[in-house]
């Protein structure tokens, strides 16, 4: 059966064809008058005519309308659909894995099913030959089924696989981490890809794609060749969200919650809601306008002697409830005092204070002051009794030692950036007895290549994703020699030329000093500049402050150390419902923090039971659920022809062009047109040899 790339034509030639048939049943009138004497004086009379005209040459007119019809025909270029055989030979298949997102903004109304109808929509389209592996994805990814699973169960048998990760695949609390889980998917793929097609190995994600989804991890790293990536995304039955999340004022130190509105939520007044321990309503509800894409943020009432404590805070009017509910501290936390000895100026970029000062300043779940020890003219400052954490950046007065050395004996701690080597020598007091430091010869620059994830300063790099700091170049940094062999000197990392670049140092009293044997300032090193310094900073705090700690405020996935929460040997850590999280006879040495709400922790301490609590939220980046363009893989460095974003709409329309490549691609190789155009022409030249023959014969006859 024939058919037409341009159907147009045919219509028209269909049309065109009639005109000849219409010329030649047209009655022509004599052009020419002839006047004859012998009827010039009869009245003269019209002709009769016929409600029929009368065809007199059939053979032409038919040649005509055969050349319009041909002619047309050619144009409308058309062709014939075949059925093409299959090589016996079957292709190898493809590699595919199939990521589903399972963070908090994926507990919206209407997404886990959408997210599950395309889920079977993609798994439906698998050969036989293709190999299938599923995870699910938030801050972490965890694997639903193997590629080995699939390879041996029967194909048969398959769909109950499918089923079982239907099952098992449901929304946590946690943050969207995509760049990792993409990356982490995309090696897999390519390792095991089973061709060399351009689609033997391909990543499908079905998520939100929301705004607050991490991608970072795309720009500095390498995708692999010859993977391809799909992004189908997924939406709610309403758009548009509003979150909540706490933000503490520093000047008043009263409680706020800040709201956050995605780009995409709908105009108008919301309400907040405090409500007591028991959940009871407490007090006014607190209304509060707030446009698209802004933020605003709201104090807390102060509680009064008729009202009870307010435990909490709900934002109501919002059709996603999942980040609509945050957890107030009972009790004001206490600002945490750092001392720093070093240069004052807090905006010189040449100096590692600046640097400092920065990372403080991003904490708002945990205030963090920073005391300078030293004046601008080189004056000391006594330091508060209660000090618990200090920070060396220079070279310090001698007078201060002494000071310093009552710190660490008190079980304090000391992190040192050794700037220079006179600056180890106003710290000797500090540092065992006989340490010889020297300006090490960097040729280029030096790397840290070895760590030791062990310790407890080096705890958050202890993933072999984040441990790697070779990244990091040092263009300057101090030898040192002279190290005692016992356990009271550790070294915990070394640059590639084997000396120390990281120590601890521990006093008989339990007080700890950490020796950087380069600074962060951007004359010695990359480090201030790198994403492994805020963590590095903030750990050396956590290990100063570790009974304040469970005071902090945690985003839902976060982990913890328990010699972070507590010292005590008796311990119970309680999960927002009740239930028992942890206590002293857990195996494991880490906390997840995997839901929100507030974690109780009860120690026995001498002085009786003391109970602290642990305010979990859903991290703010969830709040944002607004789409990203399609176009915000290619901004972060990948090719249009390897990831695409296919939306229902999109998928429809690459459909219907992929039909009309077919068609063209058959059309052009079969060209049915040609033979039609030679045989109008043919059907022209007839005609006008047979029109040229009528009308010779029509004049002989004259």
């Amino acid at each position: 059966m024939f058919e037409f790339l341009a159907q147009n034509f045919a219509v028209a030639g269909g049309v065109l064809a009639a005109i000849p048939l219409l010329l030649h049943m047209l009655r022509r009138t004599p052009a020419v008058r002839m006047p004859f004497s012998l009827v010039r004086f009869l009245s003269p009379t019209l002709p009769k005519t016929t409600r029929r005209s009368r065809i007199e040459n059939w053979p032409l007119m038919l040649l005509r309308i055969l050349a319009v019809a041909l002619i047309a025909l050619a144009f409308s270029r058309p062709f014939q659909r075949i059925a093409v055989t299959q090589d016996s030979a079957a292709p190898a298949g493809r590699r595919i894995a199939i990521l589903l997102d399972s963070s908090a903004s994926m507990r919206r109304d209407g997404i886990a099913e959408s997210l599950l109808l395309q889920f079977r929509e993609q798994t439906a389209a698998l050969q036989p030959a293709d190999i299938l592996s599923v995870s699910s994805f938030a801050q972490t990814t965890r694997t639903l089924l193997t590629a080995d699973e699939w390879r041996q169960t029967d194909p048969a048998s398959r769909t109950a696989l499918l089923q079982r990760v239907e099952q098992q695949w449901q929304p946590d609390w946690t943050a969207t981490h995509l760049d990792s889980a993409m990356l982490e998917a995309a090696e897999e793929v390519s390792r095991e890809r089973l061709g060399e097609s351009s689609d033997a190995a391909s990543v499908i994600v079905i998520t939100d794609f929301q705004e607050g989804s991490r991608l970072d991890a795309l720009r500095s790293s390498a995708w692999p060749d010859g993977v391809s990536l799909e992004l189908r995304p997924v939406k709610p039955e309403q758009s548009g969200n509003r979150g909540l999340s706490l933000a503490e004022d520093q000047k008043s130190g009263r409680v706020r919650v800040r709201v956050t509105a995605s780009g995409d939520a709908p105009s108008g007044a919301c309400t907040l809601q405090p409500f007591d321990s028991q959940g009871k309503p407490v007090g006014n509800p607190i209304p509060l306008d707030i446009a698209p894409g802004q933020r605003r943020t709201a104090a807390m009432p102060e509680p009064t002697e008729n009202q009870p404590q307010i435990a909490g805070v709900e934002l109501l009017g919002d059709p996603h409830p999942f980040d609509n509910v945050v957890d107030l501290p009972l009790q004001q936390q206490k600002t945490r005092r750092i001392l720093h000895a070093g240069s004052t100026d807090a905006n010189d970029e040449e100096s590692m204070r600046y640097y400092l000062q920065r990372v403080f300043d991003g904490q708002e779940a945990e205030p963090l002051e920073l005391l300078d020890l030293v004046t601008a003219d080189g004056m000391p400052i006594p330091p508060p009794a209660d000090s618990k954490l200090v920070l060396l950046t220079d070279t310090i007065p001698a007078s201060l030692a002494p000071t310093l050395k009552q710190i660490a004996d008190q079980g304090g701690i000391i992190l040192a950036a050794i700037k220079s080597a006179e600056m180890a020598s106003s710290i000797s007091s500090l540092l065992p007895a006989g340490l010889q430091w020297t300006e090490a010869e960097v040729k280029d620059y030096a790397i840290m290549t070895t760590t030791n994830s062990e310790s407890q300063l080096l705890a958050p790099f202890a993933d072999a994703r984040f441990s790697d700091f070779s990244s990091i170049r040092f263009w300057h940094y101090r030898r040192i020699e002279g190290l005692p062999q016992d356990n009271s000197v550790q070294i915990l990392a070394r640059f590639d030329s084997g000396s120390p670049a990281i120590l601890e140092i521990r006093t008989p009293s339990g007080g700890r000093i950490f020796l950087l044997t380069s600074g962060w300032n951007p004359d010695d090193s990359q480090l201030a500049l790198s994403s492994r310094f805020p963590p590095l900073l903030l750990q050396v705090v956590r290990i100063a402050f570790p009974a304040e700690a469970a005071s902090q405020l945690h985003d839902a996935g976060t982990t913890l150390n328990i010699t972070e929460l507590t010292q005590e040997k008796q311990w119970r850590l309680q999960r927002p419902d009740g239930t028992t999280a942890a206590d002293q006879s857990s195996q494991d040495a880490t906390i997840l923090l995997n839901e929100p709400g507030r974690w109780i922790l009860t120690e026995e301490t001498p002085d009786g039971p003391r109970a602290s609590s642990l305010l979990v939220t859903v991290a703010a980046s969830e709040s944002r659920t607004e789409p990203l363009p399609e176009g915000q893989l290619q901004a972060l460095g990948m090719a249009p022809d390897v990831a695409v974003v296919r939306t229902n709409d999109a998928e429809k329309q690459t459909t219907d062009n992929n039909a009309e490549m077919d068609a063209q691609e058959l059309e052009s190789q079969q060209k049915y047109w040609r033979y039609l155009l030679l045989a109008g022409m043919a059907c022209l030249l007839l005609e006008s040899a047979l029109a040229a023959a009528t009308e010779r014969k029509q004049a002989a006859a004259i």
